[in-house]
């Protein structure tokens, strides 16, 4: 016997759950079990040089955050990466919703999404930078360049998925065309937007970094390039976690909660026997 039931409080419950606390207490955890490992590792075997130590890190983390020095940085990062990702869902969704309702913008650009898709993130840094040179640019085209094509594909996908019978069925019911345009197309296909919107955004932050380190003059990349180029390993561990923390912050703080209101409408079904 199947039913169906609200999600309270605008949740997108079925594809985000809550974390259960038994799953909070494994992951607490097993990251208690990494950071001791690694401080034994360091300490005891004395690989200090070699993959510094969690106290290093942790007093290099707290200088580094009362210096404020971190705050341009990040700042520089963060709007390359805002950039990059505007112009990737500009440009992935206007051809991703062209290949999916005509044949013709499919055949012809459906090899070139493939090979993007396929592109090393490497060649698009490198050759971002031998066009742009020294610029703002060269980080934002390369982190579009890469990223674009998951969007682009993803609402392609989600066009040619919709159900055409209930198109035809609202056609029936004289359903107005707007109705059918939100509740049925816009619906049909922002799951698989926001999943390749998220994707790409990741993509831009991971890309646009690599972009910072092969060329540029502030960023989290510039930075990790610059401790790396002087052998500084606790200075590259120490930026490299905090650009992990923005990014999850990010990701738990803007994009979880974003699906949750968009995805309000779905609800939960549970599959039980009487």
């Amino acid at each position: 016997m199947a039913s169906k039931e609200s999600n309270k409080g605008g949740g997108f419950s079925s594809i985000i759950p809550k974390i259960p606390q038994k799953d909070i207490i494994i992951f607490v955890s097993s990251l208690s079990a990494l950071v001791v490992a690694w401080a034994v590792s360091s300490n005891v075997f004395n690989l200090t040089e070699a993959i510094s130590s969690p106290a290093l890190v942790a007093a290099e983390t707290y200088a580094l955050v009362n210096s404020g020095d971190w705050v341009v940085h990040v700042f520089d990062t963060t709007r390359r990466v805002v950039y990059g990702f505007l112009f990737t869902i500009f440009i992935g969704t206007i051809l991703g919703i062209a290949m999916g309702v005509s044949k013709f913008w499919r055949v012809v650009l459906q090899d070139y999404i493939t090979v993007g898709l396929a592109l090393p993130s490497l060649f698009a840094a490198v050759f971002a930078a031998m066009a742009f040179g020294l610029s703002d640019v060269t980080p934002v085209v390369a982190g579009a360049v890469i990223s674009f094509p998951f969007v682009t594909q993803g609402i392609y996908e989600g066009v040619k998925d919709i159900d055409n019978d209930l198109i035809e069925m609202a056609d029936s019911f004289n359903v107005s065309r707007r109705r059918v345009i939100v509740r049925i197309i816009v619906r049909g296909v922002m799951p698989e937007w926001f999943a390749g919107a998220r994707y790409a955004f990741a993509i831009c932050w991971k890309i646009t970094t690599l972009a910072e380190l092969i060329v540029a003059t502030s960023g989290v990349g510039y930075v990790i390039r610059r401790n790396m180029d002087a052998l500084d390993l606790t200075g590259v561990i120490v930026w490299t976690l905090l650009f992990t923390v923005l990014v999850m912050l990010i990701e738990y703080g803007i994009f979880r909660q974003l699906e949750k209101r968009m995805f309000a409408w779905r609800q939960e079904t549970t599959v039980g026997w009487s």
